[in-house]
């Protein structure tokens, strides 16, 4: 029953005026990174920056609102940076990789401890190796955009890449959403305790 009220919990967010603003300046940021903060490496190989985002959502919000935010970023980057097709798979694949931020973040303590390492890395792995490497490639395939190259040869070309971001993206997750909980959580209670005040 635990697990469950996770999910529970997480859904219950969405009633907070907080969460609304924060998810909203964050997705803005999601967004602004997928358009114009990626590094192109190739035709079909891209490293962006979306993931600390989705990362600080998934952390604060838990994995329902991860998962929504991880849907809307993909739509409304398409919408505003229209480049390729559209490809419904992949704001799937977004939806599971703030799903996936969320579950295993969520009510993260601000603290820099081995057992807080360890989550980010869990996470950051299950991303990279399920969602960037494994599902997207399969879409990519899928779809026919890449003709000429077997699934395997596709799949072995971006294993690089994914080890790369892993490793910068976990990195970049251990600078960040600490630092990021700490200022969120002093934020929260400064604003309780002018309402008790008042």
């Amino acid at each position: 029953m635990a697990f469950f009220s996770i999910f529970k919990r997480s859904a219950l967010e969405l009633k907070s005026v907080k969460c609304i603003v924060t998810v909203g300046v964050f997705l803005a940021v999601a967004v602004v990174l997928d358009g114009f903060g990626s590094i192109r490496i190739g035709e079909f190989l891209k490293i962006n920056f979306t993931f600390l985002p989705l990362a600080l959502i998934g952390m604060l919000f838990g994995p329902v609102v991860g998962c929504l935010s991880g849907l809307l970023v993909d739509v409304i980057g398409y919408l505003v940076n229209p480049v390729g097709a559209f490809l419904p798979w992949l704001v799937l694949i977004s939806g599971l990789e703030g799903f996936i931020y969320g579950l295993i973040l969520y009510n993260m303590k601000p603290e820099k401890t081995y057992k807080q390492i360890i989550r980010i890395v869990l996470a950051r792995g299950l991303v990279c190796g399920v969602c960037n490497l494994t599902l997207n490639t399969l879409a990519l395939y899928s779809y026919g955009i890449i003709t000429g190259e077997s699934f395997a040869a596709l799949f072995a070309a971006r294993i690089a890449t994914n080890v790369i971001t892993f490793c910068i993206g976990s990195y970049l997750c251990m600078a960040v959403l600490v630092p990021a909980k700490l200022a969120y959580e002093r934020m929260v209670d400064k604003s309780r305790l002018k309402k008790t005040a008042a």
